[in-house]
């Protein structure tokens, strides 16, 4: 039976999965990354643990396998967008891989905003805004403070080009990820040069852009004898990861919306074309093929609420135990309140808290909270085309109390999946529709297996 392994570069974990011909799920392998995090707002990934720490999950998985990973066909990934590393004239890293939460370009020099604000910037790049934690606010701060390793550098690596190099020599980024960094002209899936060109970087610098789903061809023997796969083993360009969730979602129909509640909450929107009038704050981007977009929408009121939550408490319950104290309580908390803006997980995050209140009032007005924030995007994404269904992800859709939760609050039906790795599942699609095993909308009826909705059980919360 032929496989497919998957590399989900996720901001907390690094997932490795197995998928068989049929999109089951085979076996996953979970690493924490070796990020360095310091004072001064920096967030590093030494380039060679990177590579380390997924060859050692690579090896970790094979041993799980009966036969090893023999018979893996194509290998695919989903990726975190603007996590960048600076490379030499022979490909040797300049730099750590800065990740995209490292604060260091924070505030922005002004050129930033005036790269925002430059003529067609939104309907060229589909990015509302730049913020110091996009890759070109911190190249500028590079070039600024480390002339001399700006001076040496020959190209630049998203962290999934990075990968793509490692695994194949060849330079290439992915348009919808490398969109994220506002550079790319969406709509020509190319690098805009005037963008660029105000930067200083030069055509040298920058990989070749592809879609979603392009067969890059065998790769490096090295690689391969190194991670234990088959010569024949073939690499297939991912996407960035909440596309890739959309995907594994079954998320590929025009009008059709998921939602990952995760590190940040994002909500996914599939269309035919791009919109320019949408709503203040939608991200737009390229998909598998000229005639797919998608449309998104970012929130950091999610699922790290409740992790800085448990965090907080001695014992660390696991989080079926914390949502098994929240169906105790009733909606609405009994007046309690989450303040978004404060994510520590201790009692300043609430608002309203009296010595009634419970863990269980704790823990359900932080899965409202998210519930509330997911209605707001919907909103901005949709107005009033509402989707006749929502598709979730996440470690969050495994919560049926959660799923009930978003279901009362936003009035619609919500629908998660079987398999627990959707994001990895949606990479292992775009690697079998590239394989030739059918193309992406039949695989997606055949791969992306759901539970029954949980529909509304009462009128809509407010």
């Amino acid at each position: 039976m032929s496989h497919i392994l998957t590399f989900d570069l996720g901001t907390t974990y690094f997932k490795v999965c197995l998928f068989d011909n049929t999109g089951q799920l085979i076996a996953v392998r979970r690493a924490s990354p070796p990020i360095v995090r310091s004072k001064d707002g920096r967030c590093e990934l030494p380039a060679e643990g990177f590579r380390q720490v997924l060859t050692e999950a690579v090896l970790d998985l094979s041993c799980e396998v009966a036969g090893g990973l023999c018979d893996v066909v194509a290998i695919s990934f989903a990726t975190q967008a603007n996590s960048f590393v600076l490379l030499d004239e022979h490909d040797q890293p300049l730099t750590p891989i800065i990740m995209w939460p490292d604060n260091r370009a924070c505030p922005t020099e002004p050129l930033i905003d005036e790269l925002s604000q430059m003529d067609g910037f939104y309907h060229t790049t589909g990015i509302p805004q730049m913020s110091g934690q996009f890759m070109p606010a911190k190249l500028l701060w590079l070039k600024k403070h480390e002339p001399k390793i700006w001076s040496r550098a020959k190209r630049v690596c998203l962290i999934s080009d990075y990968l793509t190099l490692w695994m194949t020599g060849q330079h290439v980024t992915e348009a919808g990820t490398a969109g994220l960094t506002g550079l790319v002209d969406i709509h020509k899936v190319g690098w805009w040069p005037q963008a660029c060109k105000r930067l200083s970087i030069t055509d040298a610098w920058l990989p070749r852009v592809v879609r979603a789903g392009t067969d890059l061809g065998v790769i490096h023997h090295e690689t391969a004898t190194t991670l234990g796969l088959p010569q024949s083993c073939r690499f297939v360009v991912g996407c960035l990861d909440q596309y890739a969730g959309a995907i594994g979602a079954g998320n590929v129909t025009p009008g059709g919306v998921s939602e990952t509640t995760g590190t940040v909450l994002a909500t996914v929107r599939c269309a035919d074309r791009f919109n320019p009038a949408v709503s203040a704050g939608v991200f737009q981007g390229p998909g598998a093929d000229e005639h797919t977009w998608y449309q998104m929408v970012f929130g950091d009121t999610s699922a790290n609420l409740l992790e800085a939550y448990r965090n907080s408490l001695l014992d660390r319950p696991g989080y079926e135990a914390l949502c098994d104290l929240a169906s105790e309580v009733s909606s609405g908390c009994d007046g309690l309140r989450i303040d978004a803006s404060d994510s520590s997980g201790h009692s300043s995050m609430f608002v309203g808290l009296t010595e009634l209140h419970t863990s269980g009032h704790r823990v359900r007005a932080i899965l409202e909270s998210v519930a509330f924030a997911l209605d707001e995007q919907i909103g901005i994404l949709c107005g009033d085309d509402q989707p006749p269904l929502i598709r979730s992800v996440g470690g969050a859709a495994r919560s049926d109390l959660w799923l009930q939760i978003k279901a009362d609050v936003l009035g619609l039906p919500l629908q998660a999946t079987t398999c627990p790795e959707p994001t990895s599942l949606g990479a292992a699609i775009l690697a079998a529709s590239a394989l030739g095993w059918g193309d992406l909308h039949p695989l997606c009826d055949q791969w992306v297996r759901t539970l029954p909705p949980h529909t509304p059980q009462r009128q809509r919360l407010d």
